[in-house]
């Protein structure tokens, strides 16, 4: 049995009670002059990049190609001004309210001319960092001045600026032919020039010869740093897209426990922790449409616990595209989905639906204009001794993993995660959600659910009683579905007035009368946080709800 999109919600049907609150709710955003979000572009180094979109929303030739497992060379070619700008290009497809918030990130193909085979015999060719002229016709002159040309047909666009994906090698790097390290560093040197004088402020770096060097990785931050203070550097380890599980470019040592901390006897984690003891950002991976959630979330915090306050931690985390769980705590994300995503007979790839879930990126985003994304050591992080286990048996066409079809893949990841603050309490279902929470520099909270995957039963949203202690009155983004949300307020504090709106939206409202108050806490039902963290949603968007709450 295949789910092109099954989301069940263990919970009772409507009640009158219900209808009544939505009715107030309306009444009450219908008169709403409030707005509780900043309209100024948030500090978080997210980015929308173009690789989803260069594989899924072309055509049906690129979609079998990319399922089948094919190399780079098609999806590269699909990178062009025109498929990018021209209308409907695919960034004007992207919701128009938060590309300010966001770099727009060119991947593999913009330094390549068209029909290159860079991945079966030229892959020396990737890395000259010079934009191609015949798929960006309007972008001419020197490297440098091409790059600066991009940069602004992105910002005119609307976007924080342009970003590019950049091979961790030179092209240098030929047959018969290894530069020294002096060479390689003076190579970088003057492209770091070329992007600083370009205004370009972010770098994808990622898969080439020297993907898997960390002196080198360690060398470009280094030279980024001295010669572009502007510059967000983000590196990554070339994962298989499942944590502990076969993968046939990743290491042989794997037990199949879906554990991040267990792969390759700990020197998965290792490897990430060392990477990000000098990176500004690190991107968790690549990894499978179905188990995203306990894959993304398990390597976020097992990477964030390696930490626990150490003082080297200055970089953040990317969670790639799990904006909630880039929200609620505290990381980055490099958004992937598009709403040109095409579909075909036989291709589950996008089982989420995710191409109709761009509200929850919008909500995400919103929610770090408030509390932007901060560094793995600022403080300690908490993690259940309990895992949630999700399975998911793959079949043909559901992913680009395809030696995983016809088989079960298992992911883990704690059940409750926490950064700066005590671990949420959740009680109240069989079947208990993922919950994480976190404490942000500035003094806010945010909360979260997520879904379980079952390959028989699907996408599970359970409902459960979460409980959180946060240490005053402040904003608090609440994402994901309840039960029940009750919140505490350590120093005693008793809230007076409860503001709340929907992320997506821009009206919010009063809602004091509406939860239960009990001294310094107070009740919210899960009704109550699904009714007004969904009032923004635009026409036929089905991501879950996401909410502030501003508690006076």
């Amino acid at each position: 049995m295949t789910f092109q999109f099954l989301l069940v919600f263990l919970f009772t049907g409507c009640s009158p009670k219900d209808e009544n609150l939505q009715k107030t709710i309306q009444e009450r955003l219908s008169g709403s002059i409030i707005n509780l979000i900043p309209d100024g572009p948030g500090t978080t180094p997210s980015y929308w990049c173009t690789w989803s979109a260069q594989n899924f929303a072309v055509d049906t030739f690129t979609l079998n190609y990319v399922i089948g497992l094919g190399d780079h060379t098609v999806p590269a070619d699909n990178l062009t001004d025109k498929a990018v700008f021209d209308d409907p290009g695919w960034e004007k497809q992207f919701p128009q309210k938060i590309k300010k918030d966001l770099f727009l990130v060119f991947d593999v193909g913009w330094d390549i001319a068209g029909g290159s085979h860079q991945d079966k015999t030229e892959k020396w060719i990737l890395g000259t960092q010079e934009l191609s002229i015949d798929k960006f016709p309007s972008c001419t002159g020197t490297p440098e001045e091409r790059l600066k040309k991009l940069n602004t047909l992105v910002k005119q666009r609307g976007w924080k600026g342009a970003g590019i994906w950049i091979a961790a090698q030179t092209s240098m790097d030929s047959r018969g032919r290894k530069p020294t390290c002096n060479e390689v560093e003076k190579y970088f040197r003057e492209r770091v020039k070329w992007s600083r004088n370009a205004g370009i402020n972010y770098w994808k770096v990622d898969y080439g010869s020297r993907g898997g060097n960390l002196e080198f990785r360690e060398m470009l931050s280094r030279v980024a740093h001295e010669e572009a203070p502007g510059l967000w550097l983000e590196n990554g380890r070339g994962s298989g897209p499942f944590n502990d599980d076969e993968c046939p470019w990743d290491s042989p040592n794997f037990t199949k426990s879906g554990s991040y901390k267990n792969w390759d006897h700990g020197n998965v984690l290792k490897t990430a922790h060392n990477l990000l003891t000098f990176s500004d950002v690190l991107r968790t991976y690549d990894i499978s449409s179905q188990l995203s959630v306990p894959t993304t979330l398990d390597r976020v915090v097992q990477i964030l616990a390696s930490f626990d306050s150490l003082p080297k931690g200055k970089g953040i985390i990317n969670c790639e595209d799990e904006p909630y769980v880039a929200a609620a705590l505290g990381c980055a994300t490099g958004v992937m989905r598009h709403p040109a995503f095409i579909k075909a007979a036989g291709h589950d790839y996008d089982p989420l639906n995710l191409k109709n879930q761009m509200d929850a990126i919008t909500r995400a985003v919103k929610w770090q204009r408030f509390s932007p994304a901060f560094s793995v050591g600022y403080n300690a992080t908490k993690l259940d001794s309990s895992y949630n286990r999700d399975y998911w048996k793959f079949l043909s066409g559901q992913t680009w993993a395809k030696w995983m079809t016809g088989r079960t893949v298992m992911q883990a990841a704690p059940a409750r995660a926490s950064r700066g603050m005590q671990l949420p309490e959740v009680s109240g279902s069989d079947m208990p959600p993922y919950v994480v929470c976190s404490k942000f520099p500035d003094g806010n909270y945010a909360v979260a659910t997520f879904i379980r995957t079952d390959s028989i039963k699907g996408y599970l949203s359970p409902l459960a009683d979460v409980s959180i202690i946060c240490g005053s009155p402040s904003k608090i983004g609440v994402f994901g579905r309840y039960r029940s949300l009750k919140i505490t307020f350590a120093n005693g504090s008793v809230p007076n007035h409860i503001f709340a709106q929907d992320l997506a939206g821009d009206k919010g409202i009063e809602i004091t009368d509406l939860v239960k108050k009990n001294g310094s806490s107070f009740i919210l039902t899960g009704e109550l946080l699904k009714i007004v963290g969904l009032s923004g949603s635009q026409k036929n968007d089905v991501s879950e709800p996401g909410l502030v709450l501003d508690v006076r």
